[in-house]
């Protein structure tokens, strides 16, 4: 089994080769979305590092905006000129919890699973509702989007999805199938009505791949992401920054990720998970 990592990167260089290291592993590749806005030349030591490349396509990426679903996009069609078995996107703010043996026999013993975290806007996400059913501008770049967004909404009744789907969500890091991808390729390219309803959404990158494979043949072989979040702390939709003082927790829970680090504010969490994973490897060899 081969596992394509696709991070998507903004920031911190050196943080996201410390990621690489942890997850480094003979099954595993990594391919590296830089924002378009960013300066490719920071992180461009990174290809020195084995089976690790940077996306060629890439994208603008604002927070919220459709731009991370385009990105997303872009990776899965690079990697899949190549043979996988997985795509697993997560954040270069994500940091891996468990070893990378751990991680690879984790999902080598479920294979087929799709983990991709899908919660109804109608039962267990209501609050999120609001982000599909009313018209959001976050992808204009134009003064006064949110006046006007404001006199649309206004204006014109509750949005619609263009089919007759459940709209499902959480997170925007997941760990799926090549076969899931390749269905979900194939179905934006035959459905662009629905990319343009994504457009008009808030964070819809928490939504679009979700309902995609949620409302097909995969539904029944989905469950939860792997991923770690705290939202206690969250501050203007983001999740708490993780720390030291959460070591301890991060190590038993049963996810494979967590997020969100930042090592220009909490360095020394990614410094202990880094040898946490390194004697969890070698009491394993």
């Amino acid at each position: 089994m081969k596992i394509a990592h696709l991070i998507l990167a903004h920031k911190n260089p050196v943080q996201l080769q410390k990621l690489i290291t942890a997850l480094s592993h003979p099954s595993f590749d990594f391919y590296i979305h830089v924002d378009k806005k960013v300066d490719i030349t920071l992180f461009s030591d990174l290809t020195s590092i084995k089976n690790t490349y940077i996306i060629k396509k890439r994208t603008n990426i604002y927070w919220a905006g459709y731009g991370t679903i385009q990105a997303t996009i872009n990776g899965f069609e690079e990697i899949l000129q190549n043979k996988y078995d997985y795509i697993n996107v997560i954040s270069a703010q994500d940091f891996p919890i468990k070893s990378s043996q751990y991680i690879y026999n984790y999902i080598a013993e479920r294979q087929g699973i799709e983990f991709i975290s899908c919660e109804s806007i109608e039962k267990e996400w209501t609050e999120a509702a609001h982000r599909i059913n009313k018209y959001h501008l976050i992808n204009w770049r134009i003064p006064g989007k949110y006046r006007l967004q404001e006199i649309v909404n206004h204006m014109f009744p509750k949005r619609k999805f263009p089919l007759n789907y459940i709209i499902v969500g959480r997170s925007n890091w997941f760990t799926i199938t090549v076969n899931a991808s390749l269905y979900i390729l194939d179905f934006l390219k035959k459905n662009p009505a629905v990319i343009k309803y994504f457009k008009y959404c808030w964070g819809a990158d928490e939504f679009i791949f979700a309902t995609i494979l949620y409302n097909s043949g995969f539904k029944d072989k989905i469950l939860n992401n792997l991923v770690y979040v705290d939202w206690k702390g969250q501050t203007k939709g983001h999740p708490r920054i993780l720390g030291l003082q959460d070591f301890n927790e991060l190590k038993q829970s049963d996810k494979l990720f967590a997020r969100t680090f930042d090592m220009q504010t909490n360095p020394l969490i990614i410094d202990k998970l880094l040898e946490f994973i390194s004697n969890q490897n070698q009491l394993k060899s």
